[in-house]
């Protein structure tokens, strides 16, 4: 009975080919994005789940006492772990764990070659401890041999790279920039897979880290982590309020910026958008979310667009389930033979769906940065899903047909009388096919804002010059740092450069630092903290920042002035500029000096956040990189002529220059991505949704064929013809956009809140979207009815 259902079901397809193709390629295409969707939310969220004691496992994180509340950050105070050690027997382990940015320098076996690789963010200061905590297995060496400073372990693949052959690297010399010590490669670590949250390629002694014996507590760097393994059976919460003891026992009770900590446990890490974590590419529960129900609509609007044509072409088979009926079929017979065609449709579409995939995988993997695996053998979730995938559509968008048809009356059905009294049908069909639109409207309406929003962030002004100016790192150890006048000099010499300027960061970065303060001589700290920009007298010039009161900086190698933006002297409860010259203020760990000027507001951080309270100085000391006004008509040549000069005075150093308006673009690619995202989806549910109008289209052109032959007779003309056929439709996608239109914006409007800077929702878009769906919806009724208005009448009626 099954083989003879499948073989019917295939010849019915055959039979009814355009059909079986427009169903196939809306599902298949529902399907595709269904399942690349899974395969990268697994994939994400799959991430360190291979640590055995991940239960046992917590980070202690960071809350900031300020005037705007609690500021969270995923660091610690430097004394932290031996705290912790010394007062808390409950931890088995405790382990710190350090990001550093660093080129290491690997010398050739001759010691006359040298090649630097560029480690930002994947090289790490930790304990041996850390390797008890995670599974980080080691294939050369011994964790314990990073109790000893000068000692470095590289992951498998580093070491490839650094010396041709893994095995090759034990015992090597390694040379970090910035220190004149060598380093020897003491362990090899298995390579991490590539969706972890930690990009370890090195790992230091933890000895070797410049503040690893530090006892401030009043200070927290944001890649300096702790974690920390409990005992079994041990109470967190009773854990948690021993923690709570710390603000009392080690930080000054004066200091109204005293953190307090937390013990967030290791499954909440990956998908934390409070503090963060190691990972370049981090994902929030939101955006994850977002795309599992992005991947449910689109899947359900293919669902849909298969119903409607499904009842669509029954209307054209009730001859068939007549005949079928009077010759004894009963109606689960009839609804097994049209679920079994549902079954074949679906069996292709998810096979097509899977070739799709496996096509655009790697494409789709670069675009949103992850390594996404296709692999049924190895992951047979993934089977599962797919087998799920193909059942749960077949029945969802199979079932509703098969019982409709299966249920028509037979003597109505050999009579073609079908459609009368199905009105409740018509209804339900409307019904779907305004919801399809109600989601496209939404689709379309959310692209539009989407991109505006970025050409907004693209366009505006952030209150400093950023063209043409080149960022060049530069060496901070002391021997370095006496060369910097003579290599600022070598680049004013060049006729591509106009200007030059060294500085901690540029105007506007996500690695600010903060730090606290004492104002006018007073003996308490104030609570809040300021961004801190150390920069010499030229920082001013190059990036056109705008004075409104006192003096720019002027040359010294150390602080002989302080110089505040609007909002520090806004916070600092001071209306007019001039109040605040003269005035002094004393940073952490820097000399007393006075207020020499206000510098008029610009953004510090990306559109995405409010101004910080931002300070200027003169300080040697802390300078890090220059920067370079270029002419624009010779940049290409300026840059290599740059490196030259670089190699001449550092010899030992590695030029890696950086155009800073690339850097500033970086800031939006989250939302660049997004709205790529959305536009792909938005032309699929386009594209998917017109299916679902033609097949409503043909359901009325076939109900409405003799009534439109009469018509014609009665003198209406083509143009009156389809406007007739137009009418419902047009109800239909009024009633789509007044739906659309209060949801759009209630979830647009929220959207736009996340973001400090932000257009005012403008009404634009959503007309465009209305206009577009009115065009989409008169287009199509005139191309798929033309023919039927124009054809002579006489062939409708004539068998009446």
């Amino acid at each position: 009975m099954f083989y003879i259902n499948i073989k019917i079901a295939l010849r019915n397809l055959w039979k009814h080919r355009g059909y079986t193709f427009i169903n196939t390629v809306g599902l298949s295409i529902g399907m595709t994005c269904a399942l690349i969707i899974f395969l990268f939310i697994r994939q994400y969220l799959s991430a360190d789940n291979f640590h055995p004691n991940a239960d046992r496992i917590f980070r202690v994180v960071s809350l900031g006492n300020g005037t705007e509340g609690k500021v969270p950050m995923m660091g610690v105070p430097v004394p932290m772990a031996g705290a912790l050690r010394t007062d808390f027997p409950q931890l088995e382990k405790v382990a710190n764990l350090v990001q550093g940015y660093h080129l290491v320098e690997v010398v050739g076996e001759d010691r006359s070659t040298k090649q630097y690789y560029k480690e930002y963010g994947t090289a790490f200061y930790t304990d041996p401890a850390i390797f008890d905590i995670f599974n980080f297995p080691w294939v050369l060496g011994e964790p314990a041999s990073l109790n000893a400073p000068n000692h470095i372990a590289l992951t498998q693949s580093t070491a490839t790279q650094y010396f041709g052959n893994w095995q090759n690297a034990m015992g090597k010399k390694l040379k970090l920039s910035g220190d004149e010590t060598f380093y020897e490669v003491t362990g090899i670590i298995k390579d991490l897979p590539k969706n972890t949250d930690f990009p370890i390629h090195l790992v230091i002694s933890y000895q070797n880290f410049g503040n690893a014996t530090s006892m401030r507590w009043n200070s927290v760097n944001m890649g300096h982590n702790c974690y920390v393994m409990v005992k079994p059976n041990t109470d967190i919460k009773q854990l948690q309020v021993q923690l709570d003891g710390y603000t009392k026992k080690y930080y000054d009770a004066k200091d109204p910026l005293s953190n307090t900590h937390l013990f967030q446990p290791f499954s909440d890490v990956h998908l934390d958008s409070k503090f963060g974590n190691f990972s370049p590419r981090r994902y929030t529960p939101l955006q994850i979310n977002s795309l599992r129900i992005l991947g449910s609509l689109i899947l359900l609007i293919a669902c849909i667009n298969f119903i409607n044509m499904a009842t669509a072409q029954a209307i054209g088979r009730s001859k068939e389930v007549g005949i079928r009926k009077v010759l004894g079929s009963n109606r689960k017979q009839l609804l097994f033979r049209f679920l079994a065609e549902t079954f074949v449709i679906t069996f292709v579409a998810i096979t097509i769906a899977c070739i799709a995939t496996e096509i655009a995988l790697p494409a789709v993997g670069n675009f949103l940065g992850q390594q996404i695996p296709f692999n049924i053998l190895q992951y047979p979730v993934i089977l599962a899903f797919i087998l799920i995938l193909w059942l749960a559509v077949s029945f969802l968008a199979g079932l509703y047909p098969a019982v409709f048809v299966s249920g028509y009356n037979p003597i109505n059905a050999l009579k073609n009388k079908i459609s009368q009294g199905n009105k409740g049908i018509w209804s339900l069909r409307s019904v779907l096919l305004i919801f399809q639109f109600t989601i496209t409207l939404i689709f379309i309406i959310g692209t539009l804002v989407v991109l505006k929003q970025i050409d907004y962030f693209k366009n505006k002004s952030l209150g400093f010059n950023n063209n043409a100016i080149l960022q060049v790192d530069v060496p901070t150890d002391s021997i370095s740092k006496t060369r910097f006048d003579t290599f600022k000099q070598k680049l004013l010499q060049r006729s591509g450069v106009e200007m030059v300027t060294y500085a901690y960061t540029p105007p506007s970065t996500s690695s600010n630092n903060f730090t606290s303060f004492y104002f006018n001589n007073s003996s308490q700290k104030t609570d809040f903290l300021l961004c801190n920009k150390p920069a010499d007298e030229d920082y001013f010039k190059i990036f056109g920042l705008k004075m409104i009161a006192g003096k720019p900086l002027s040359k010294s190698d150390t602080v002989n002035g302080y110089i505040l933006n609007e909002t520090l002297l806004h916070k600092l409860h001071l209306k007019d500029p001039k109040d605040a010259l003269g005035k002094y203020i004393q940073l952490n760990k820097r000399p007393l000096a006075q207020i020499i000027g206000v510098v008029k507001d610009f953004n510090n951080l990306s559109l995405h956040g409010d101004i910080s309270p931002v300070i200027f100085y003169t300080s040697k000391e802390e300078y890090a990189s220059a920067f370079v006004k270029l002419n624009p008509l010779h940049m290409q040549e300026t840059v290599k002529e740059i490196g030259a000069d670089f190699k001449s005075t550092f010899p030992d150093q590695f030029y890696e220059p950086s155009y800073y308006d690339e850097y500033i673009a970086n800031y939006y690619i989250v939302e660049e991505k997004t709205a790529v995202l959305l536009s792909f989806f938005t032309s699929v549910v386009i594209f998917i949704s017109c299916f679902g109008l033609f097949a409503l289209i043909s359901f009325v052109a076939v109900q409405r064929t003799k009534e439109m032959a009469i018509r014609k007779v009665l003198g209406a003309t083509t143009i009156e013809l389809i406007s007739v056929l137009n009418q419902s439709f047009m109800k239909m996608i009024v009633i789509a956009n007044l739906i659309a239109w209060p949801l759009a914006y209630i979830l647009l409007n929220r959207w736009l809140q996340g973001f400090a800077y932000k257009i005012d929702l403008p009404m634009l878009p959503f007309v465009l979207a209305a206009l577009g769906s009115i065009g989409i919806i008169v287009l199509t009724v005139a191309l798929r009815t033309y023919k039927m208005t124009t054809a002579n009448p006489v062939e409708a009626l004539k068998y009446d």
